[in-house]
């Protein structure tokens, strides 16, 4: 658990800055399974050749799948394995290998991962893999427009957690890589999709659902907000994420004291897939929010920050303010009618500030 403390005594209570496990947004804890070595080995070993992704083998004609059913289930074995692969060589060695398996905010949250792989328990540094063991391809985006999408589950190496995997191709020389990774809510169900062969189409002008995507994702990241805000009509229904989240902050502002400030936004930071499910069943949106912690000394104390913090800020002391940044990986269903629902999260701390 991740603390900050006041340097002339008193402890301040233990502040959760790490990602918050999906599982444990019902619990409330982190338990995990025990690690799958022998999985994770195997994972390794069939990551040699996806360093350099493959571009997608087919150009599609209008109507039908970015890719056929069997070039996406081949595409996310390969990113798979590359992530797998990346997820066993933490830091510098890594580098090349997470820039082959993650783009953008993802390779962000990854490669900071590699570097807390210290600060981590046995049971979170198995499930910094996935699972190469029987992958699901959901959907994939229509036509041959780029970027080009594959929605897929997978599993975590360690502990078997349900996870789902977005993977973009930004180009056709570009491959596939993951730009997002959630875990499944307990009880959340992925809904059906336009068959693989048709592909999925995308929302476009959001015509025929309940809230734009856009106007949805503000909502929900201006109602995480601590303080919290004065309480309103929203268009989605609280989750197992959003619960987790409004507890775990409210708790560490009550266990800072008077001494201490605690703020805490998040801030819409990107659409990376909207697609549609098959005729009357909405839509779904991966988006990425960013979490920004603002802890203030109201005293003349300093603060001692954990070492997470010291990992990627470079301090060992903090006078005045401590900032902590998370990227949150969220899949939402959006209906036809009705409030939509996340239907599963993620975070993972990326970078820290201190002053």
């Amino acid at each position: 658990m991740t603390s900050i403390r006041h340097t002339r005594g008193a402890r301040l209570a233990a502040l959760t800055v790490t990602a918050l496990a999906l599982a444990t947004a019902a619990s409330a804890c982190t338990s995990q399974a025990p690690s799958t070595a022998s999985a994770t080995s195997r994972m390794s070993e069939r990551a040699t050749s996806t360093i350099k992704p493959t571009a997608p083998t087919k150009a599609p004609t209008p109507g039908t799948g970015a890719e056929t059913p069997q070039q996406a289930a081949a595409e996310v074995a390969k990113v798979l394995a590359a992530q797998a692969a990346a997820a066993a060589k933490p830091g510098t060695a890594g580098k090349a290998l997470r820039e082959a398996a993650y783009v953008d905010k993802a390779l962000a949250a990854a490669t900071a991962a590699g570097k807390l792989i210290g600060t981590l328990t046995a049971e979170q540094k198995a499930d910094l893999a996935l699972s190469p063991k029987d992958p699901v391809v959901l959907a994939v985006s229509r036509t041959a427009a780029y970027p080009r999408v594959i929605l897929a589950k997978a599993s975590l190496a360690g502990s078997g957690a349900p996870v789902i995997v977005t993977l973009v191709s930004s180009a056709a020389a570009s491959g596939y890589r993951i730009a997002s990774v959630a875990r499944l809510l307990p009880s959340a169900v992925i809904g059906k999709f336009d068959g693989i062969t048709a592909g999925s189409p995308p929302i476009g002008d959001a015509s025929g659902l309940a809230v734009a995507p856009d106007a949805l994702l503000a909502a929900y990241a201006a109602a995480l907000a601590y303080p919290a805000p004065a309480a309103a009509e929203q268009p989605f229904a609280e989750d197992a994420y959003f619960t987790a989240v409004r507890k775990s902050v409210a708790e560490q502002a009550t266990a800072l004291g008077a001494g201490v400030t605690l703020k805490q936004t998040h801030t819409p930071a990107g659409i990376i897939a909207a697609m549609r499910a098959v005729s009357g069943q909405g839509a779904y949106v991966v988006a990425v929010i960013e979490r920004k912690d603002t802890f203030t000394e109201k005293t003349a104390n300093a603060l001692t920050p954990p070492k997470a913090f010291t990992i990627l800020s470079g301090k060992t002391v903090v006078d005045k303010t401590a900032v902590l940044r998370a990227y949150e990986f969220v899949v939402v269903h959006i209906p036809a009618s009705g409030k939509a629902t996340v239907v599963a999260a993620a975070d993972q701390l990326y970078a820290a500030s201190g002053s």
